[in-house]
């Protein structure tokens, strides 16, 4: 603590990190309006402690001196510092000209992870783009990981439908070009990476296919390593084999198995080998344990997300859990279910 701070005046803060979906609980340490530290809060129920680096620095960010914490406007090359009543009107004239001379999908929104951290702002600025008429949206989501709300309402018919890996009753997990280690989770929440990745891997089996050797496939049971932008190969192969022999009550769960048959029938075993550099017996490994599990939980990253291929691989995957029946079945994936009933009241 520094010297110049009265010890009977700190506080401290239970709270958030706000710098990734993760959410890891927090203890704040201030001395009124000033931040002294930050550090892990152990009774925190899922992240128990942990913080990684940037909860640490939150002090610093917050006391930056380039952070913008109040309104400036630019005019002749000068910055000024106004009032909101003057910056809003300013807006409002610059958008409502742009709107009228080219339409209201001239104007773009963007809406960070960070807005997910501020329901109220969220929704106000929903209302916003509600009122512009625009068409503009786009989020991080759609920049970089566009796939997955994209095959979520092709297959489920809902975009926000993610599947979480079923971590109480871990079996097969399939992390396919992702480090939680160090992103804390792509568009589901990671806390604490390395704890659960150990369990993940100490109670089940823990596959990452990647062709770096991350930080999380160096804690996984098993790491294939494809040539970069190849996952729907191997993928589709996946499927021709589970195609082989599929599990029961398919026909329940699907429609249209036969053009799915069709579309991998040209990815035989020689094939995949050679277009995605895996050796044959690493992939009948991966389809024997998912078969001797009955099951897994796939997720992806940003290193599928980004690929070509994108949009095949992650509805590749969306058809091997189906062709396993593990969504919504223990030791596979689970969706939430608040979410989805909150989808079905809002029809």
């Amino acid at each position: 603590m520094p010297a110049e701070v009265d010890a009977d005046t700190v506080k401290e803060h239970r709270s958030f990190c706000r710098f990734c979906e993760a959410l890891c609980g927090i203890v704040v340490t201030v001395d009124g309006s000033q931040v002294l530290g930050v550090r892990g809060d152990p009774e925190h129920p899922i992240s128990a402690g942990y913080t990684c680096p940037k909860g640490r620095s939150l002090p610093s960010f917050h006391h930056a001196d380039g952070r913008l914490d109040r309104p400036r406007i630019v005019r002749d090359g000068r910055t000024e510092h106004v009032g909101w009543d003057r910056t809003l009107t300013d807006l409002a004239e610059r958008i409502g000209a742009i709107v009228a001379t080219h339409g209201a999908d001239s104007v773009g929104v963007y809406l960070g992870t960070g807005s997910g951290f501020d329901p109220a702002g969220r929704r106000a600025a929903r209302q916003l783009i509600r009122a512009l008429g625009s068409r503009s949206v786009y989020t991080s989501a759609t920049v970089d990981t566009p796939c997955k709300p994209l095959v979520a309402e092709l297959m489920g018919g809902q975009p926000m439908l993610m599947p979480l890996i079923d971590e109480e009753r871990p079996g097969l997990t399939l992390l396919i070009g992702t480090n939680p280690v160090v992103s804390h989770g792509h568009l589901n929440a990671f806390a604490s990476p390395r704890t659960r990745l150990r369990r993940l891997a100490a109670e089940g089996e823990l596959w990452v296919v990647d062709p770096r050797r991350t930080e999380t496939a160096a804690l996984a049971t098993e790491h294939l390593r494809p040539r970069p932008a190849t996952d729907h190969v191997w993928l589709a192969w996946l499927v021709r084999e589970l195609l082989a022999e599929p599990t029961a009550g398919l026909e329940q769960r699907a429609i249209g198995v036969d053009a799915l048959r069709a579309a991998v029938a040209p990815f035989d075993l020689a094939r995949t080998v050679r277009e995605t550099g895996l050796s044959a017996e690493d992939l009948t490994r991966l389809r024997d344990a998912i078969g001797r599990r009955g099951g897994l939980a796939g997720q992806t990253g940003t290193g599928s997300t980004m690929a070509p291929n994108a949009n095949l691989t992650e509805w590749l995957l969306w058809a091997v859990h189906v062709l396993t029946d593990s969504f919504d079945r223990p030791g596979t994936t689970w969706f939430n279910p608040g979410f989805v009933c909150g989808f079905d009241r809002s029809t």
